[in-house]
Formats: structure tokens, sequence, C-alpha cells
């Protein structure tokens, strides 16, 4: 399990290094604008496989995917140019937004359900990872199922020295005081909150007067 601090300085030879791992099949815990999170590579089921074995997830559960803007969103999910215009307003950011996929991933990362959630993070070494590997990254919370996330380094690093399926890499970017970020269906005609997340009561209403526009 390799350990990468990130600093400025190297952040270029860190993001080379973290593109090989998740193009070979790695899974890799990463600093997000929320937690710390396991991505790996959306498009490669070994990999999805290996995070959910990491986590201890259940195979019924989907994970949620980072892109790297709203087009490769597009890609892989029936959007709307409403819903587009919708998404302009909350990303980057703290929110995922679940829509019907179009089928092209695996039923690994899908959970076998018709929908999937996706999200732009506010994050740039994330945003610089997405743009160089140019594929979703599937990820979830870098805890173990049914714990609490993890916010530091050293939390991370205990959690998995004491098992025996690990991430191929760490990226420590030290305490993240954040919170899960909100998730919102809107494979309907409306947003229907799953869960609030970050954002306040008071900002969602003034979201949904802007998609009853």
């Amino acid at each position: 399990m390799e350990i990468h601090k990130l600093q400025s300085e190297i952040q270029g030879k860190i993001l080379v290094r973290a593109e090989e791992i998740l193009k070979s099949g790695g899974v890799v815990v990463v600093p997000t604008d929320t937690v710390y999170g396991l991505v790996c590579d959306a498009t490669n089921a070994a990999a999805m496989k290996k995070i959910f074995a990491i986590k201890r997830r259940s195979a019924k559960k989907s994970l949620l995917l980072f892109v790297r803007d709203i087009a490769m969103a597009r890609r892989f999910a029936y959007i709307s140019d409403k819903k587009v215009k919708f998404l302009e307003r909350v990303w980057p950011g703290a929110t995922t937004v679940v829509f019907d996929h179009k089928e092209k991933l695996s039923k690994i990362v899908t959970g076998g359900k018709d929908s999937l959630g996706f999200r732009i993070p506010d994050h740039e070494f994330l945003q610089a990872l997405l743009v160089r590997i140019n594929v979703p990254l599937a990820q979830t919370s870098a805890n173990i199922s049914g714990d609490a996330p993890l916010e530091s380094f050293d939390e991370i690093k205990k959690q998995f020295s004491a098992v025996k399926i690990k991430p191929d890499a760490i990226i420590d970017a030290g305490r993240i005081l954040g919170k899960p970020s909100m998730i919102l269906d809107y494979t309907g005609n409306d947003l229907v909150v799953i869960r609030m997340g970050v954002m306040s009561k008071a900002q969602f209403d003034k979201l949904l007067l802007f998609v009853k526009r």
C-alpha cells in the first residue's frame, strides 16, 4: 500500500502515479471536497470488485461516479437540456444527482439498478485526476461499510493496516472536515431528496424554485 503526501510542488508526480494505479485496475484513497473516498476506474469490472471487497460493501448496492464534466455524465446517463442547466448551478460541488443510466457500465457499479449517481467534485487534485484518466471514477467513502466516514490520513492508515484487502495507494491530504454530499434523484421531472448532506434547506428551496421555472 503506497502512501503519497499531497503537496503542491509534487502534485504532478502524484497525479501520474495515481493515474498509473487506476489504469492498471487499482484502487486509490483520495481526498475529496466532502470526505476521503475510495476510487477506481468505473469501466474496469475487476477494479470495482476490488473496491467492494475493500469496503466490505454489499454487491446489491451501487457505487457513485465522479465525472470530469457534464458531457461525460451525459455519455453514461439520460440528462435532458433542462437538467443540464440545473447541473450547471450545482457542479462542481457536493451534490450527487441520480439519473437513469444508459447501460454502458457493468452491473457491478450499478448494483443492477436502472439509475446511478453522478458528481463533479470541487477538489483541485481530483478534478485534475479526472482530466488525466478521462473515464468516470467509481467512488465510495473510504470507511468500511457500517463505520463512520474517516476524516484524516491517520484514521485511514490505521483502518487499512489492520485488514487483509487494502487499497493500492493512499493520497494523504491531512484532515478533511467535510460532510457527505447531498444526493438528489432527478430520474423524473421533479427533484427528490435522498440525502440532505451539506446543503441547507434554504439553499435547496432556492434550487427548487429554479427547477420549477
